[in-house]
């Protein structure tokens, strides 16, 4: 079959959406966010659609792949390009993948050079692409192209049903809903409790409105914030996407960004939030709560949620290629 190549427009985004809602279909754990997230991803200041993305149009019209590179214009530390090549399951194994994957690396190398140019860093730059474990032909053209597994994360379901225990906070401190007057002081909590992450990058007052509390799974009445008088210590970001839950037959709460401040680590303020996120899920009428972890969290996350009767149920890998 003989596919027209060219960058990604705004116009295309109802073609992405179907694309990932396809990819969704047959593996409910890719990402497939409803349109209104879509138009907003693209708009993402990581990536300049023009120079940075890609699409494989099929005779007749329709979106058969879409790719992209997003690389930080500011690092701080690390240089990464971090490449997407998401093919519509009708068009697999029609010749797309592999000039696709040239392209990303092609261009995910130059766009590391141009900011290298600007931001001097001693580390080496790398590429980074992932997919699940379930995927071993990705995986497998993956590393024939020299990326290594260097990551593994968890995605980790519980069951409300079951019995959630008290975690109460310790004295003096108090949990409060969400309200848009804390967003700034949840954005520093935010930065600081993830800091010592692997992959991290501040997140900036104009990524926090993008892709947190305007993201439209954003659920401000299940997502809370520990305060010390006026100071926010820790965060539970979470959100519910009817979408996901129609599809996958699980009705999740989503703990999407669990967060502690270092000098407030140790006193479990973690499981006090993630036992009054499962309260307000239940209280909501969801049936499970949900969240990733990194399984190799330098802070101990995975136990923590074990602890609280949270268990795997898939796996993803990141892949790594060093310049």
């Amino acid at each position: 079959m003989q596919y027209t190549y060219r960058p990604a427009r705004l116009a295309d985004m109802p073609g992405v959406h179907n694309l990932l809602a396809a990819m969704a279909a047959l593996n409910p754990n890719y990402y497939a966010p409803n349109l209104e997230d879509i138009k907003s991803d693209f708009a993402d200041p990581w990536s300049i659609p023009e120079t940075d993305t890609r699409v494989a149009v099929a005779p007749g019209g329709a979106l058969a792949a879409y790719c992209r590179v997003l690389a930080n214009p500011e690092p701080e530390d690390t240089l990464c390009a971090y490449l997407d090549d998401d093919v519509h399951p009708e068009h697999r194994n029609q010749g797309l993948e592999e000039p696709l994957l040239d392209w990303l690396e092609a261009r995910g190398a130059a766009r590391l050079r141009e900011i290298a140019a600007a931001h001097p860093i001693h580390k080496p730059p790398v590429m980074r692409l992932g997919c699940w474990d379930t995927e071993p032909e990705r995986r497998a053209r993956y590393e024939q192209r020299g990326f290594q597994p260097v990551r593994y994360f968890y995605r980790m379901r519980r069951d409300l049903s079951q019995p959630i225990p008290d975690r109460p906070l310790p004295d003096g401190l108090m949990l409060r809903t969400y309200q848009p007057e804390l967003d700034e002081a949840m954005r520093q909590t935010f930065n600081e409790s993830f800091r010592d992450g692997w992959t991290f990058d501040p997140v900036t007052p104009s990524d926090w409105q993008q892709f947190f509390v305007q993201r439209s799974t954003f659920r401000p009445d299940l997502s809370f914030a520990v305060l010390e008088g006026a100071e926010v210590v820790a965060i539970s970001v979470n959100r519910f996407d009817p979408v996901v839950a129609e599809r996958t037959g699980f009705k999740s709460g989503w703990i999407g960004s669990l967060g502690t401040r270092r000098a407030w680590r140790k006193r479990g303020l973690a499981s006090a939030l993630l036992v009054a996120s499962m309260r307000a899920f239940q209280a909501a009428g969801l049936e499970y709560a949900g969240l990733g972890v990194d399984a190799q969290n330098p802070t101990g996350a995975l136990g923590l949620y074990e602890g609280l009767g949270f268990a795997p149920y898939a796996r993803s890998l990141v892949f790594q290629k060093t310049l």
